[in-house]
């Protein structure tokens, strides 16, 4: 295949899905449940020595076993690479055929031991003498680089534990790709703009995460997402023996779930690849095929032209997690992109996405699951939370009212037993106790654009300042949801609503990205920056005048360590925030 990797690297962790089989269900798969598995870590460096050598040694912690090597040329051309223990624990020497000298990109794939916390590990290079025809493993045969040695610190995490109903798809075990079909209208083409995004989660290198291609060099294909042998994201599309790629600038082989995306817009003709949230890549959409009728798209690799079902080769075979494939006949922006990625499903319309989604009650969309595959709990959420608390008082009671959207109303749906509101009052805004616990059906008042209305009263009210939250517990298994806090005073004049509210973050605590809400009431110059602990604004994610209406941004955790942060939210009429705390 002449298709060309590029690589780049970073450091991470995954648990594999593992469970019991399938069972059949005539000429289709039902997906059952699955349970975590070993935990893999990918560490990542960049070799660049000032003159040449011929191999590096690995310092690493105890009980960590070296499972696989990859050493790259310009982060391009594979170099072999021999492994070799060390007399020493947690030694392992990886000598090269040839010397090498300038760029090389190096990921070794290790298994950890068993327990979690941060940890050191040390990359020496060495030359061998020219007498030593085979490095040995003695290290007299070595001259170690003590100069150029290298410390990292890599931190291992316990597998996240899923925090809501939702489910995704574990491909790690599937014998072959899973299948499904793309309807025409909702089919990517040259001929019209299109999006198509999905979550993944994943540490294997140079697979194949999804595909329209056969792997015949000649056979058009509109799509195929893989993770290179470095764990970057490319996107391929082909024609007539012709592939074009576009790269990610950094990995998503790291054990954490990202965000992926790629856009067509045709008016233009350029091809844009996002990975969450943010363009990485863009070019013409010189080898875009011209796709008609029904797409045929293979989950965990690459489909076959007959209709029989092949296992991926070992080395393709993806390793890893899927959720939310959601293909749309627009191409869509990448702010719209980030404002709905970790949202629910939006309502249908005349745009309305191609969507695969792995909980029992979504879509699965004609999925013809591979024996295998299999449905696990995901930390991931697609909830919206509640919005907009808002208060007024006329000195002896007060009346709280807030929006919400995804809250089952028992009375409509016939369920018996639908989840409930939980009013919550403080004196001081720290220690709440439960006020009142309502049913969606007694609170709703409304619905509007901003989802369904509900208003409460709380007549024992005592005190001249009092501050309440309200959350919402769902019935079952599933993700509770609260409101801001919002402060009143009693005994005045009713408080008017704020030009501008900020609700505050979700998911809060995060591990990835968290979304930032505020409402604008009227047209105001809005600022929403964000801060850490030692009053450094770290990041500006808005600054202009809006017009009313519901906002959202995104904060990236890139590069951010784990701790709390300030949302800042700066009006005319003053300033409000909101604490947040990243835990990775």
């Amino acid at each position: 295949m002449a298709r060309v990797v590029c690589l780049v690297f970073l450091i991470g962790t995954i648990g594999a899905g593992i469970g019991p089989r399938l069972v059949d269900a005539q000429a289709k798969r039902t997906l059952s449940a699955g349970a975590p598995g070993e935990t893999v870590i990918n560490l990542f460096e960049t070799l660049d020595p000032s003159s040449s050598i011929d191999g590096v040694r690995l310092d690493l912690p105890e009980r960590w076993t070296v499972r696989d090597a990859h050493l790259l040329r310009y982060g391009t051309s594979p170099v072999p690479v021999r492994l070799q223990s060390g007399r020493e624990p947690g030694v392992v020497f990886l000598a090269l055929n040839s010397s090498i000298q300038g760029p090389h990109e190096l990921v070794v794939q290790v298994k950890p031991g068993d327990h979690t916390g941060t940890y050191q590990w040390h990359l020496t290079p060495f030359t061998t003498p020219l007498s030593a025809h085979v490095p040995a493993r003695d290290s007299v045969n070595r001259r170690m680089r003590r100069t150029d040695r290298l410390t990292r610190t890599v931190e291992v995490n316990p597998p996240p534990r899923p925090r809501g109903p939702n489910q995704a798809l574990a491909l790690t075990d599937a014998a072959a790709p899973s299948r499904l079909q793309v309807p025409p209208d909702r089919a990517p083409s040259r001929r019209r703009s299109f999006t198509v995004e999905f979550w993944v989660r994943t540490h294997g290198l140079d697979r194949v995460i999804l595909s329209s291609w056969t792997g015949n060099e000649a056979a058009p294909y509109p799509l195929e997402f893989v993770t290179d042998s470095g764990g970057r994201l490319r996107f391929y599309c082909g024609r007539g023996g012709r592939h074009q790629a576009l790269r990610s600038t950094s990995p998503v082989a790291d054990g954490q779930w990202h965000h992926a995306a790629v856009v067509h817009d045709a008016t233009a003709s350029v091809l844009r690849l996002l990975l969450d949230g943010t363009v990485v890549d863009s070019a013409r959409a010189r080898a875009l095929p011209a796709q008609s009728g029904a797409l045929p798209l293979a989950l965990g690799g690459r489909r076959r032209a007959g209709p029989e079902r092949a296992p991926s080769s070992s080395d393709q075979r993806f390793v890893g997690r899927l959720d939310e494939l959601r293909i749309w006949p627009s191409a869509r922006s990448a702010s719209a992109i980030r404002r709905t990625q970790s949202r629910p499903f939006p309502p249908a319309g005349d745009a309305e996405p191609f969507r695969l989604s792995f909980e029992e009650d979504a879509p699965q969309s004609g999925l013809d699951a591979a024996e295998g595959a299999r449905r696990v709990p995901s930390h991931l959420s697609f909830r919206p939370p509640l919005r907009r608390l808002r208060a007024r008082t006329d000195g002896q009671s007060v009346t709280l009212r807030w929006n919400a959207q995804g809250v089952a109303d028992g009375t409509k749906s016939g369920a018996t037993n639908a989840g409930e509101f939980v009013v919550e009052r403080s004196p001081d805004g720290t220690s709440f106790t439960p006020v009142d616990r309502v049913s969606p059906a007694e609170a709703a008042s409304s619905s509007s654009g901003a989802g369904q209305a509900f208003t409460y009263t709380d007549d024992g009210v005592s005190g001249q300042v009092v501050f309440y939250r309200v959350r919402y517990v769902p019935s079952a298994s599933g993700v509770e949801r609260s409101t801001s806090t919002i402060k009143i005073g009693l005994g005045g004049e009713p408080a008017p609503e704020r030009a501008v509210d900020l609700v505050g973050n979700f998911p809060n605590p995060f591990e990835t990205s968290t979304t930032i809400a505020y409402q604008v009431e009227s047209s105001r110059p809005v600022t929403l920056t964000i801060w850490n602990l030692s009053g450094k604004r770290i990041a500006t994610l808005a600054d202009g005048v809006h017009e009313p209406g519901y906002y959202e941004q995104t904060l990236t955790a890139d590069g951010l360590p784990s701790g709390t942060y300030f949302a800042r939210l700066e009006t005319p009429e003053g300033i409000q925030s909101a604490r947040m705390v990243l835990l990775k």
